[in-house]
């Protein structure tokens, strides 16, 4: 009854929140001086008016749900990584030279091979803030954070020289991938590809995750480690495995982005998806479904503000705007989820503490 209870005032407080940031919305467009309808077909006709606006709004959404179903586990965890923006592009870059490094070969070993390339370059890049983190005891947030800096920059660098264009280029880039190396497209005259598939995988990887044994010892972890340590989860094993396929997650997407989109590795390749991962990862409660649902809803914000704007004029930065006040609501979210689970667990350990002869 109490859990019926509680999640009757969970499903309230939800539809209060969307109800809120609606009208926030709402509000938002008519100060631009905008009709709110006009505005809201515009938005939906970018995102959903045909077959090509859909396939680009759900190819939006891939790379996101990657990096969010992948820093899932360390956020369940209690740790709270923000790298996956340079996880991310070093994943692209480390795909991009290893599919350049294997020219020639057909796409039964381009494929695997960039696939795997990116999932070890950016599980790389985690390891190290996994490690001070571990070890040391080094905040996570400032050590990814100053990764993602040192990952730009690199990135940047390699463009222009390594890994640069053969011929003369205005915008630092790379060649073209071999076609053998481009992920194939699933649907004809989109950019919808292959790739698209791996949010399925991580998705049923994710929730295999979070009902299993050592899912909940790790999930106690983030509230008492004194007992998740009686459930054989050790500290440093939790920080440095959840970092680190937080990482692999994140180089995922980034092959995704160069092999599956792009077919050319630019210094931008990470784009913002990696802070927006996290993002979606907290507004979809750390759960498959609504860490999938959320991917989706930032994606329509992303393609559907094109439309907004040439409808009705209104900014196409109002979908950043959006993104904030969503943000502000996936941090107090996260907040409520740790206290609950706090509550829960000390709920379960006085329960255990009384049944001990």
């Amino acid at each position: 009854m109490r859990q019926v209870t509680r999640a009757q005032g969970e499903t309230a407080w939800l539809v209060v929140a969307l109800f809120l940031l609606a009208a926030t919305i709402v509000f938002l467009i008519v100060f631009a001086g905008a009709d709110p309808w006009r505005a809201a077909k515009g938005l939906l006709d970018s995102a959903f008016g045909d077959r090509y606006a859909l396939a680009e709004t759900v190819v939006q959404a891939v790379p996101i749900a990657i990096v969010a179903l992948g820093v899932a586990p360390a956020l369940r965890a209690g740790i709270f990584p923000i790298g996956s923006e340079g996880q991310l592009a070093i994943g692209a870059v480390t795909a991009t030279a290893a599919v350049f490094a294997l020219r020639g070969v057909p796409a039964a070993i381009a494929l695997p091979a960039g696939c795997v390339a990116g999932i070890l370059g950016g599980a790389a890049w985690a390891l190290a803030p996994a490690v001070l983190r571990a070890r040391l005891n080094v905040n996570e947030i400032l050590s990814t954070l100053l990764m993602n800096y040192l990952a730009a920059n690199l990135v940047s660098w390699l463009v222009r020289t390594v890994l640069g264009a053969a011929e003369a280029v205005a915008t630092p880039r790379s060649d073209r991938l071999p076609v053998e190396a481009i992920i194939p497209k699933i649907v004809d005259g989109t950019r919808l590809h292959a790739g698209a598939l791996a949010v399925i995988v991580g998705a049923g990887a994710l929730a295999y995750w979070i009902n299993s044994t050592r899912g909940l010892g790790y999930d106690v972890f983030a509230t008492h480690r004194t007992l998740a340590a009686r459930m054989g989860v050790r500290e440093d094993t939790a920080i440095i495995s959840t970092m680190v396929v937080s990482g692999a997650a994140a180089g995922l997407a980034g092959w995704i982005q160069v092999a599956g989109l792009q077919g050319i590795l630019y210094p931008s390749v990470a784009g913002g998806l990696g802070f927006t991962g996290v993002l979606v990862a907290l507004l979809g409660g750390l759960r498959p479904l609504g860490i999938v649902a959320a991917a989706f809803v930032m994606a329509v914000l992303t393609t559907g503000s094109n439309g907004l704007q040439t409808d009705t004029g209104v900014p196409a930065s109002i979908a950043v705007v959006v993104q904030g006040l969503v943000l502000l609501g996936a941090a107090l979210v996260f907040a409520a989820r740790q206290r609950k689970m706090r509550a829960a667990v000390a709920e379960v350990a006085a329960q255990a503490v009384e049944e001990t002869p």
